[in-house]
């Protein structure tokens, strides 16, 4: 028994002597009788140990309440004002027109009145031509003496089928072509007058431009014709007129 008493000494005094060697140095324990209660801080323990004593993750927690709406962002600024899209159109492309001299009435298919009156006749196709503000001449093609003047859409008569009395006048401004880039405008604000193509554009600017092509009749002889396209576009119309009847097809 007073040999390990010498012994442990012997060893006490030889650490003391070691000094900061000691405490300089990390010693793996293997036992927990090695460690005595309270003498262990967590800085002294490694960060993988450190971990293993946190624990599982808990689990989430409840989701907070809504967090009040934030102001108004400024307006941004104004985008770029979008390509103006073509003007549609006024009914048909084409429509048919007849007149016995008592009635004229306008369809978008063949045509015929029985000649009222052995007096006036005509007999011609309706065709788009574009908005009045572009309005370019009138151009036809075809056999026969084609005649023509144009529409102007100020009146719906001018585009919508129907047959009307020539008791009272249109309701739409219409004009006979001169042959000289003039129109002699029979019916609407100008009425009286001789209107050029830029006049027309001008004034009739935000309506839309028909051109009737087609021929007239006393009433008494037979003409015949044919309306093959109008300002580029394709009709392929006949027209005749004769002692009993104004008809297009």
């Amino acid at each position: 028994m007073k040999r390990t008493v010498l012994a442990l000494g012997a060893i006490a005094l030889a650490l003391s002597l070691a000094g900061g060697a000691w405490a300089g140095k990390r010693y793996v324990i293997t036992s927990s009788a090695q460690v005595k209660n309270g003498s262990l801080k967590l800085a002294d323990l490694s960060k993988g140990a450190r971990h293993a004593l946190n624990g599982a993750r808990g689990p989430a927690g409840p989701a907070g309440p809504k967090g009040n709406t934030g102001a108004t962002g400024a307006q941004g600024p104004k985008g770029d004002t979008g390509l103006q899209g073509p003007r549609g159109l006024q009914g048909s492309v084409a429509n048919y027109e007849v007149d016995n001299g008592s009635s004229w009435a306008l369809a978008n298919m063949p045509l015929a009145l029985k000649n009222a009156s052995a007096g006036y006749e005509d007999a011609g196709v309706v065709v788009d031509v574009g908005p009045a503000a572009n309005f370019d001449g009138i151009t036809a093609t075809g056999t026969g003496t084609l005649l023509d003047n144009i529409w102007i859409t100020d009146g719906s008569e001018a585009f919508t089928p129907g047959e009307h009395s020539l008791s009272s006048a249109a309701d739409f401004s219409y004009g006979f072509d001169n042959g000289n880039g003039t129109f002699y405008m029979s019916t609407g604000p100008h009425a009286g007058e001789t209107l050029t193509e830029a006049q027309i554009r001008a004034d009739f600017a935000g309506f839309e431009a028909y051109a009737w092509v087609g021929v007239t009749s006393n009433g008494t002889s037979s003409v015949t014709a044919r309306v093959s396209s109008v300002n580029g576009t394709k009709v392929d119309s006949d027209v005749t007129l004769d002692s009993s009847t104004a008809a297009v097809n």
